[in-house]
């Protein structure tokens, strides 16, 4: 049954976007032509299922990263505005000369 799950998801049914209905269709598919047992479709489902969820809580952890990895370098708006703030203080120095 594993060689089967690998066997899916090496051929494009990737668990990130299996769905249970998705999984229980492919599988049932898959009882109709053999390939695997009634008693078995039920834990390849769930199996599948529970990687589909595992690897979108991996990529939604992986996008956190790179989102906060992205945002560092950048200046938040309390930073332009205190910015700003030293500007027109600099502007009315030069001003008043």
């Amino acid at each position: 049954m594993a060689d089967v799950m690998d066997t899916l998801l090496a051929l494009g049914f990737g668990a990130l976007s299996m769905t249970r209905e998705k999984a229980k269709k492919i599988v049932d598919e898959l009882v109709k032509r053999g390939e695997v047992r009634l008693e078995e479709s039920k834990d390849l489902i769930d199996k599948l299922v529970a990687r589909g969820e595992e690897e979108r809580s991996e990529m939604h952890k992986l996008l956190k990263e790179e989102l906060e990895r992205a945002k560092s370098g950048l200046a938040t708006r309390k930073d332009i505005e205190e910015l700003n703030a030293k500007i027109d203080a600099l502007a009315e120095k030069l001003e008043s000369k």
